[in-house]
């Protein structure tokens, strides 16, 4: 929130801000109450505009509109009611099978809807995974990951 006060005070020529903060969160539940307390600590934090959530799939440029993106998300996304979406839920499975070869009790449940797959790891687990990642996945493990930060781009309007 300390960001965001200090970005409305650095301003370009035109008087518009020079930087923009924003969050992307889980899709969990931790993240959703996340983007509630944003809100409820100052309301004038938006989600599809100033916080978002990952989702499984990502609809394509459009209307920047708040009410209008989030229509589009959750149509997008009907067919994965209910199912909680993480960062680590965008790398592919070959990958996770790859690490659960060297860790196998790293994760506590999983859950597939819709043909996508959400994962529980351990608190231990994740941070192996965070690892194994960083040491093991090659660019085409990340096609997700950054097709995700392509889609926020456009969101914020920065195509």
């Amino acid at each position: 929130m300390c960001l965001r006060a200090v970005a409305r005070t650095v301003l370009l020529r035109n008087g518009r801000p020079k930087y923009r903060f924003v969050g992307l969160f889980d899709n969990d539940n931790a993240g959703r109450q996340a983007v509630r307390r944003a809100h409820d600590f100052d309301t004038s934090i938006v989600e599809f505009r100033d916080t978002f959530r990952l989702w499984p799939a990502l609809p394509g440029p459009m209307d920047l509109d708040p009410t209008s993106l989030q229509r589009r998300f959750e149509t997008a996304n009907a067919t994965f009611g209910g199912l909680d979406w993480e960062l680590e839920d965008l790398l592919p499975t070959s990958l996770v099978a790859a690490f659960v070869d060297e860790h196998p009790t790293a994760i506590v449940g999983s859950v597939t809807v819709g043909g996508e797959v959400h994962r529980d790891f351990s608190r231990d687990g994740k941070a192996r995974f965070h690892r194994f990642v960083r040491d093991n996945a090659m660019h085409s493990d990340l096609v997700r990951v950054v097709e995700t930060l392509k889609a926020m781009r456009s969101y914020l309007g920065l195509h």
